[in-house]
């Protein structure tokens, strides 16, 4: 597991000091939002992510997702969840892209929780994105299971 992580902590840094030949945009910062509600449970949360092009199909992304959740009925709780997921993206070739992506990270509970403890936590993703080639705008929709409480449907950045 350390090995896998330090593999793609290695990759990324490698693919952030990389020349490119090509005048397209690298760079993507962006912001997700993210729900859960079910019988009892409920959690908002949100996220900020970086993610590097390392070529015109795959993407490497890491970020910082926030989860605030509560749980009712005779154990009842409530906490705040930080997480770090890192995960590695197929995007297909045009502006409207299908995006996959697979990964994980570790999960830190804080907060008033009856068991506080640090857990890895996969991400995994399925969704539509809009991404000119160029400097831009971008718009997300799908579903993300980003390394936490919530499940992420939309997010909004910019690519530079």
């Amino acid at each position: 597991m350390k090995r896998t992580l330090f593999f793609i902590f290695i990759l990324y840094v490698s693919s952030c000091f990389s020349q490119s030949f090509d005048n397209k945009a690298k760079n993507i910062l962006y912001l997700d939002f993210g729900l859960f509600l079910s019988r009892g449970i409920g959690t908002v949360g949100i996220g900020i992510n970086y993610e590097r092009m390392l070529s015109d199909n795959i993407s490497l992304r890491t970020g910082v997702n926030f989860g605030i959740f509560g749980v009712s009925g005779a154990d009842g709780f409530s906490g705040t969840g930080i997480s770090f997921p890192v995960t590695i993206n197929y995007l297909t070739n045009n502006k409207n892209k299908f995006e996959a992506g697979l990964g994980g990270g570790p999960h830190f509970e804080i907060g008033n929780i009856k068991d506080k403890h640090i857990s890895f936590y996969p991400a995994v993703k399925l969704g539509y994105r809009y991404q000119p080639d160029d400097k831009g705008i971008i718009f997300k929709l799908g579903a993300e299971v980003p390394a936490n409480f919530y499940l992420s449907f939309a997010g909004m950045g910019y690519h530079f």
